[in-house]
């Protein structure tokens, strides 16, 4: 396969199928230039639900066709870099990964490029068509049209999807890679879990994306977001966040809740805890050393933080990493 990219470039190497990446998952990273950890449990006949956590320390094309004839439900907890999906259908089309965000994509057969530098972590819960459409019995035109010839759709938020995939995240992150890997966790609530994140991204469809934002306000609150995540070692202020994005206080915790599902303290708590758990997994760096670098003077305090977040203490995680 030869697919020239939005930055010129053009890949001939041999296209991966995304079956054998969900058995790989060290093909996301060839020869040794970053890290991927992932796992997935089967939920059902025709269901299933992947954790990935992924590295690149430089930009990484990877040419893949889709065999999976799978809906993917998929939403991304932490991204610190860039990654996109690129394919032709007549001409050259991007899909964006953005942090905080979902996305919904039908791709049978479709032959494209994955794109990514630096770190990723996301939640799939991927559905065979079958399934999806006795879920489903009634859906809108827009995710008619996928479900019926292939597409995507993008920019599914809100604070309970955020929290049901981030659940899953927890669960199956550390388990081995393979079918039915289930971790501590019942079949039964993984689930029902993986069922709830994709009655999540339905309702999502409607309620999630606060129709009656502004474009300008909706423009700004990103902005702020950037600012308030640029340095997760240093507590954002912010009536100062506010005034650089151009917003009230008021209104900047307003739209924080309508558009993320949070407040800014929350969501700068979470992707503070993140990157803590990435970092805590890839065994780089101490216990000490992730507490100082992310702004907690006091180890044990940042421990506390820690297991509220994910119910397990940094060593303990350490430990099974």
């Amino acid at each position: 396969m030869s697919l020239e990219t939005d930055s010129g470039i053009s890949t001939d190497n041999e296209d991966v199928q995304v079956t054998k990446l969900l058995r790989d998952f060290s093909l996301l990273t060839p020869s040794g230039r970053g890290v991927c950890r992932g796992s997935i449990a089967v939920l059902q006949d025709g269901v299933e639900v992947m954790q990935l956590a992924g590295r690149c320390d430089e930009p990484l094309d990877i040419p893949i066709v889709d065999d999976s004839n799978r809906i993917c439900f998929s939403f991304n907890h932490c991204l610190n870099g860039r990654a996109v999906s690129m394919f032709r259908d007549g001409n050259l089309r991007e899909l964006e990964v953005r942090d905080g965000a979902g996305s919904i994509q039908y791709c049978p057969g479709r032959r494209g490029v994955y794109r990514q530098v630096g770190t990723l972590r996301n939640v799939t819960v991927m559905v065979r068509p079958d399934v999806f459409a006795s879920w489903a019995v009634e859906m809108d035109q827009e995710l008619g049209e996928v479900v019926k010839s292939g597409g995507f759709l993008e920019g599914h938020r809100g604070g309970e999807l955020l929290a049901a995939t981030q659940l899953l995240d927890q669960a199956l992150a550390g388990v081995s890679t393979g079918p039915g890997a289930a971790g501590a966790r019942h079949p039964l609530w993984l689930q029902a879990q993986g069922m709830k994140v994709v009655s999540l991204f339905l309702e999502a469809r409607g309620a999630g994306r606060a129709p009656d934002m502004s474009d300008v306000t909706r423009i700004r609150l990103m902005r702020a977001r950037d600012l308030l995540l640029a340095d997760l070692g240093h507590t954002p202020s912010l009536p100062e966040i506010a005034r650089e994005a151009g917003l009230s206080a008021p209104t900047l915790t307003r739209g924080f809740r309508r558009l993320f599902g949070e407040t800014p303290y929350g969501l700068y708590q979470r992707e503070r805890m993140l990157a803590a758990h990435e970092r805590l997994l890839s065994g780089s760096d101490s216990i000490t050393t992730v507490a100082a670098d992310l702004g907690y003077s006091n180890p044990s305090h940042f421990s506390t933080a820690f297991r509220k977040q994910f119910g397990v203490l940094p060593s303990n995680l350490r430990r099974r990493a």
